[in-house]
C-alpha cells in the first residue's frame, strides 16, 4: 500500500506561496537556484493545513514548520505527473546543516507553471533518512531512473518512507 496522499489545495494557499516567492528571490543551497521557491512554499502551505502546523520558514528558524515543538522541513519536487513509489525523495547535500526533527516530502504537478495537483508522499525523521538513503554526487547518473543529478544530494524511495496521517505524532 502507498504513503502518497493526494491532498487539495486552495487559491490562498497559491496566493501565500507566490507572495513568499516573489519577496524571496534566489536561496542559498537551492537545487533550481531559486526558480522552485513558488513549490517549495506551495508544499508548506499543503503540509501546515494537512498537519494543522504552523508555517515559520521566514523566520529566524532553519525549518519550515513547527508543530508541537518538533521541527518539520518540507522538501517538496516540482513534476509534470503523478508521483509513483518508486520515485525518489531527495535532500541536497547543501541542506546537511538543517535540524529539523521531521523530513515531510511532497510533489506538486505543474501543467503551464500552474500547480494543478498535489501530494504528501511521507515523512521520515533525519537519522534515519540519511542511514538509509543513497547519496548521488553532481553528474553521476542514478542507475535507479537514469536521472543525470544535478547537485549532490540523497534519494530514498517513497516507499521507504512513513506514511502522514494528518499529524506528525
Amino acid at each position: 500500500m502507498s504513503n502518497i496522499i493526494k491532498v487539495p489545495f486552495k487559491g490562498w494557499m497559491i496566493n501565500n506561496a507566490k507572495e513568499k516567492s516573489e519577496n524571496l528571490g534566489a536561496i542559498n543551497n537551492s537545487i533550481l537556484k531559486g526558480k522552485g521557491n513558488f513549490a517549495g512554499y506551495l508544499g508548506e502551505e499543503i503540509v501546515a493545513h494537512y498537519i494543522k502546523a504552523d508555517i515559520v520558514s521566514n523566520s529566524e528558524y532553519n525549518h519550515d514548520l513547527l508543530k508541537n515543538n518538533q521541527r518539520i522541513e518540507v522538501k517538496t519536487k516540482r513534476r509534470t505527473v503523478e508521483p509513483q513509489d518508486h520515485y525518489d525523495a531527495s535532500v541536497a547535500y547543501t541542506s546537511r546543516h538543517q535540524s529539523p526533527d521531521l523530513y515531510i516530502f511532497t510533489s506538486i504537478q505543474f501543467k503551464n507553471g500552474t500547480p494543478i495537483k498535489a501530494w504528501i508522499c511521507g515523512k521520515k525523521e533525519p537519522k534515519e533518512y540519511f542511514k538509509r538513503a543513497t547519496f548521488h554526487a553532481k553528474g553521476d547518473i542514478d542507475p535507479s531512473n537514469q536521472w543525470k543529478v544535478s547537485t549532490d544530494c540523497y534519494n530514498l524511495p517513497y516507499e521507504e518512507l512513513d506514511p502522514v496521517k494528518g499529524e506528525t505524532q
